[in-house]
């Protein structure tokens, strides 16, 4: 492996060549295209978020109707996605649709970066983070929470990382407020059941209609 300059520049000439893109500096992903529509397939804004954070070595917390939308609970696409970390303010804009030659309007995704405070740091780059942040912005619609659960599980049952998103919820139940425990202790408990009973999940299932993930 080279240095991380030499591995920019190869990157670089590979996205010159077409072979993978630059949607945003550092970033670099391999879009897919749609069988059914020929448009290209991007990954989707959590893939953007998560790359950042690795690349930053930041622990986020997204805002929670971003978690939300990137758990499948909602079909609103937030503007605007709010991101707290250990990082100055700033704002990143995505145009996740870069080289699409079919794209009618670009897909644009406008990351804000808050300095996150001590209060909210718990969750923060932990592999529940999602789950937690969406249940709260649930919070006000109580008539809504059982059907966010469920949409949860379903969503992770799929993801090849449930497991670890059960076990960070599993051993951190103390550190949610009251009226969210049993709700937590329901999503460990159908997850832990479900992966005993069905074995490994289909990583590519998981992907859903999106291309690989941002690195």
């Amino acid at each position: 492996i080279g240095t991380p300059n030499a591995v920019e520049k190869a990157l670089q000439r590979l996205a010159r060549r077409g072979d993978i893109r630059r949607p945003y500096r550092g970033l670099y992903d391999k879009p897919g295209v749609s069988k059914l529509t020929g448009k290209m397939v991007f990954p989707p804004r959590a893939s953007f978020i998560d790359a950042i954070a690795r690349r930053d070595k930041l622990r986020v917390l997204v805002d929670g109707m971003t978690a939300a939308n990137d758990l499948g609970l909602t079909t609103a696409v937030p503007a605007r996605s709010t991101i707290y970390a250990d990082t100055y303010p700033r704002t990143i804009v995505i145009q996740a649709s870069v080289g699409d030659p079919r794209a009618t309007k670009p897909v644009i995704y406008k990351l804000d970066f808050k300095r996150i405070s001590a209060k909210t740091a718990f969750w923060a780059g932990r592999p529940a983070m999602r789950v937690i942040q969406a249940l709260a912005w649930f919070r006000d619609e109580r008539s809504s929470l059982d059907a966010a659960v469920n949409g949860i599980v379903w969503h992770l049952s799929r993801d090849p990382n449930r497991e670890k998103v059960a076990q960070d919820l599993r051993d951190n139940i103390h550190a949610v407020p009251a009226w969210m425990y049993p709700l937590v202790e329901t999503i460990t408990r159908k997850l832990l059941a479900d992966n005993q009973s069905s074995g490994e999940p289909d990583p590519q299932r998981a992907k859903g209609d999106h291309a690989e993930d941002v690195h």
